[in-house]
C-alpha cells in the first residue's frame, strides 16, 4: 500500500464519517432521504462525468461492472436505512463497517484477487475487525447489561448484515469497474474517469430511490417526509460528501495490490465518526469504546509494516 493511497484513503475517511453523521443526525432516515441523498451525489459527479468526455465511449463491460455495483449500492443504503431506523449510529455503523473487512479479504483470499496478503496483514485486518466489533458492544456502556446489548443489536440487525455484505460486494466490484475504466482510456485523467465511473454507477440508484420513495408516498407510509426532507440541508450536505469520499476511494484502488487494503483502510472512519458524536452529539466515550479505537488503530498500523 503506498503513501498516495493512505492520503486519498485519508482525506475520504473524513468525507465519509461526515455523511454518515448528517445522515443520522437528520433523524429522517428513510426512503425519501435517500432519493435526495443519491439525486445530490449523482449530480455532484455529473461534471466529472461530462469534462471527462468519455461519456459516450464507455464500453459494456466498464458499464456492467457501474450496474452491479449500483445494485450492491442500493442494498447498502436500505441496509443502512434500516440500522439507522432501528439502532444507534454508534452502534449500527462500527458492526456495518466490521464484518466487510473479514469478508473482502475472504473472498479475495479464496478467489485468488489481488496480490496475496502477508501474514501481518491479515493480522492487522483481524486486529481491526476486532476493534469494531469492540466499539459496537462499547454502545451505552454501563447502563446496559450483555443481554440487553444483545435485544438492541438484534433489532437493527437485518440492515446491518445487509449493510455489511453490499459494502463487501461493491467494492470488490467497483475495484474491477475502476481498473478496467482506467485500462480502457489510459491516457485520460485518473479523477475524471474515477468521476465518471462513480456518475454511472450512482445513476440506477437514484433512479430506484426516487422509485421506491414514490411507492411508500403513494401508499401514504411517509406522507409530508420528502416535502420535509427536501427544506433540509442534510441530505443534499450528504450526498456531496459521499461523492467526494468514493470517488477518493475509486482512485486510491490504483494504489494498491489487493484492494482488502482499501476496505481495512476506510475504518478510520470510526475514531473519525466517535469525534464527531463526542463534539458535536456530546456522546459520551467508556473506556471500553477508548480501547477498541487503539485497538482499531493498532490493526491500521499492522495492516501497513
Amino acid at each position: 500500500m503506498t503513501w498516495v493511497a493512505f492520503i486519498l484513503i485519508l482525506a475520504s475517511v473524513l468525507m465519509h464519517s461526515m455523511w454518515h453523521f448528517l445522515c443520522k443526525s437528520s433523524g429522517k432516515s428513510s426512503m425519501a432521504f435517500f432519493a435526495l441523498f443519491s439525486t445530490s451525489l449523482f449530480l455532484t459527479m455529473l461534471p466529472f462525468a461530462l469534462f471527462s468526455g468519455v461519456l459516450g465511449q464507455l464500453p459494456w463491460r466498464v458499464l456492467g461492472f457501474a450496474l452491479l455495483g449500483s445494485v450492491f449500492a442500493g442494498m447498502g443504503d436500505l441496509g443502512l436505512m434500516l440500522a439507522y431506523k432501528y439502532s444507534d449510529i454508534s452502534l449500527a455503523y462500527p458492526l456495518a463497517r466490521a464484518l466487510p473487512v473479514f469478508l473482502t479479504m475472504l473472498f479475495t483470499a479464496v478467489f485468488g484477487w489481488g496480490k496475496s496478503l502477508s501474514i501481518a496483514a491479515q493480522l492487522g485486518m483481524m486486529i481491526i475487525f476486532a476493534g469494531c466489533l469492540m466499539m459496537a458492544f462499547s454502545n451505552h456502556s454501563g447502563r446496559l447489561s450483555w443481554q440487553e446489548k444483545m435485544q438492541y443489536i438484534r433489532k437493527g440487525l437485518v440492515g446491518i448484515i445487509l449493510a455489511a455484505l453490499a459494502t463487501t460486494f461493491y467494492t470488490i466490484v467497483d475495484s474491477f469497474g475502476i481498473r478496467s475504466i482506467i485500462a480502457e482510456f489510459p491516457e485520460q485523467n485518473k479523477l475524471l474517469l474515477s468521476g465518471t465511473y462513480s456518475c454511472c454507477r450512482e445513476f440506477p440508484v437514484m433512479i430506484t430511490m426516487w422509485a421506491a420513495a414514490g411507492v411508500r408516498a403513494y401508499q401514504k407510509r411517509d406522507q409530508g417526509l420528502l416535502s420535509s426532507l427536501s427544506k433540509m440541508w442534510h441530505p443534499y450536505a450528504a450526498g456531496v460528501c459521499a461523492a467526494l469520499a468514493y470517488v477518493l476511494i475509486l482512485l486510491s484502488m490504483n494504489y494498491v495490490n489487493n484492494v482488502s487494503f482499501v476496505q481495512s483502510f476506510r475504518q478510520l472512519s470510526l475514531p473519525v465518526s466517535a469525534l464527531l458524536g463526542a463534539v458535536i452529539l456530546h456522546e459520551k466515550c467508556s473506556l471500553l469504546r477508548w480501547s477498541a479505537l487503539l485497538v482499531i488503530m493498532l490493526g491500521l498500523i499492522m495492516s501497513v509494516y
